[in-house]
């Protein structure tokens, strides 16, 4: 394996500049920096980074740890952190850690990572700590409901995002307003269904026992959608749209009330949250509220090198701004 001091022989420097090289540390000659960077070409050198890191006592990887990863959404904000990671000189490994499979979590916390990010950290909450001295690493969060924390983290209201959803049907003329999403217990909260109970209240609309669709945890697909609806419409049940806690359940939905004989949205609205990739492909294309994915994985990998590297004040706090994207499934209903 070629070393660095062949690479310095080769183009005639010191050692000390090729690292300088190398590292884009300090400065350098233009026409040395030339010839270093053609020794390396020729010679075909890989830089020893493992062992660089372990001068630095910096590994340059980062763990990234979700609760699902069947739901895209959470890809799309993957994306986001791995394009900011990389660019930043950062490796990242993705772990999916349930409670199910939460042994596998005390391998991730002895891996060699210089920090974490944590993605739905609520559901997360109920097998980890994470308070920064016992994890003894820094941590940057996405967080989806209140969780009273001093780590630095972005916050979606999904409270927020649900009720505009929902006001959105009812200011095209929804009354009879399927909610379709998750149950939590009490200990987790429901942020998404209390935007919709908010919204429906508000209207002074009734919320009928079968108006709440819920699902089990971690059953936001497609399958699920398409199951919940259809058992709706299977046992005659009268609405005139519905109101989906994310877009995979919202698309299952629709292909419920299509089957059926109905048409969306001239007899029935749909709505989602979360505008990932598919709610612009389905037939018609779908209403939902745009939550910045990718943009919130970049935020997350900043907030977390801020902390790292201490080059500026960590913002402790940054809320995402969701969005209304109008398409096609949603109709002003007479």
């Amino acid at each position: 394996m070629v070393t660095r001091r062949e690479v310095a022989q080769k183009a005639g420097v010191s050692p000390s500049t090729v690292s300088r090289v190398i590292n884009n540390n300090g400065y350098v000659a233009a026409e040395a920096r030339e010839r270093v960077e053609a020794a390396i070409t020729e010679l075909n050198y890989i830089p020893n980074r493992a062992a660089q890191n372990l001068r630095m006592k910096s590994y340059k990887q980062i763990a990234c740890i979700t609760p699902s990863i069947t739901n895209s959404f959470f890809t799309e904000m993957f994306v986001g952190i791995e394009e900011m990671a990389l660019e930043r000189g950062y490796s990242l490994s993705l772990y999916n850690i349930t409670k199910e499979r939460k042994d596998y979590l005390k391998q991730v916390l002895e891996g060699p990572y210089d920090g974490m990010i944590l993605l739905a950290s609520y559901e997360l909450s109920s097998i980890m700590d994470f308070d920064k001295n016992a994890l003894n690493m820094p941590l940057s969060l996405y967080l989806d409901r209140f969780l009273e924390t001093d780590i630095p983290h972005v916050f979606v209201d999904l409270k927020k995002a649900m009720r505009q959803s929902v006001e959105h049907l009812i200011q095209n003329g929804h009354k009879d307003i399927i909610f379709l999403g998750h149950y939590f217990d009490e200990d987790y909260g429901n942020a998404r269904f209390e935007g919709y109970e908010s919204a429906m209240r508000a209207h002074h609309l009734p919320i009928k026992e079968y108006y709440k669709k819920f699902i089990e945890m971690y059953e936001d697909k497609l399958t699920t959608g398409y199951s919940g609806i259809k058992s709706l419409l299977d046992n005659g049940q009268s609405f005139t749209a519905v109101a989906a806690s994310n877009d995979l359940l919202a698309a299952g939905a629709m292909r419920a009330i299509i089957e059926s004989g109905k048409r969306v949205p001239e007899d029935i609205s749909v709505i989602g949250v979360d505008n990932i990739e598919l709610a612009k492909i389905v037939t018609p294309t779908l209403t939902t509220m745009n939550i910045p994915k990718r943009e919130i994985g970049r935020r997350l990998v900043q907030q977390l090198l801020d902390q790292l590297h201490n080059e500026k004040k960590v913002e402790t706090f940054i809320e995402a701004e969701v969005t209304l994207i109008e398409r096609e499934s949603v109709k002003k209903f007479k």
